[in-house]
């Protein structure tokens, strides 16, 4: 009773909501028709370019670390280190897997719970095994990552791909300048039938 309750008014929001476009519908399309001046000045002053090239230009900017990475190599090999061999004795030794399962179920059956906690036990596993490996390196020879490091450590720009979006698109604007009058009794008629239709489901 409770979600017919909700669903009944949440399509009442969504008439409304439609009653009122289609009132801003009718009012634009009389613009159009009459005034079309006035509707061109109003989409101008709406239709603002905001570029997006200085956000961008933070973006590009590369911040490296590796000369402050490289200079505390011990410091960092240890807490790296120390936190592989936690999560490797942890999941190896300490974790109880009925104790999670206990907790955790309920409303997700026990077969599917069961194979996401052995996932996430063999992925911390791998993941610890890892970290202690690279912790070692990093604390002991820090020479050797730095073949893997510049290898994977590449610059890729995003210029290229935000370029694209920086360049405005007023196609359609120009369309129904040219056409103001047939745009505007389309969107008349659409609205003021969008009107009735959502004026009768409130009534």
């Amino acid at each position: 009773m409770q979600t017919e309750t909700v669903k009944f008014l949440l399509w009442d929001d969504l008439a409304i909501f439609l009653l009122l476009a289609a009132l801003l519908g009718i009012v634009l399309g009389l613009l159009l028709i009459f005034k079309p001046r006035v509707a061109e000045q109003l989409n101008h002053a709406a239709s603002r370019w905001i570029s997006t090239r200085h956000v961008n230009r933070w973006l590009e900017r590369s911040i490296s670390l590796e000369r402050w990475f490289y200079h505390y190599h011990r410091t960092i090999g240890v807490i790296i280190v120390g936190g592989a061999s936690y999560i490797l004795i942890y999941f190896s030794m300490l974790f109880d897997k009925a104790e999670a399962l206990r907790h955790l179920g309920g409303k997700v059956p026990v077969q599917v719970l069961a194979g996401l906690l052995d996932a996430l036990v063999l992925s911390a596993l791998v993941g610890g095994t890892v970290g202690l490996i690279a912790g070692l390196f990093l604390w002991l020879r820090p020479s050797m990552l730095r073949g893997i490091e510049e290898e994977t450590n590449q610059w890729v720009s995003s210029r290229r791909a935000t370029k694209v979006l920086d360049i405005p698109h007023d196609q359609m604007d120009r369309f129904i300048a040219q056409h103001a009058q047939q745009t505007g009794w389309l969107l008349l008629l659409g609205s003021i039938y969008l009107f009735a239709a959502m004026f009768r489901w409130l009534v």
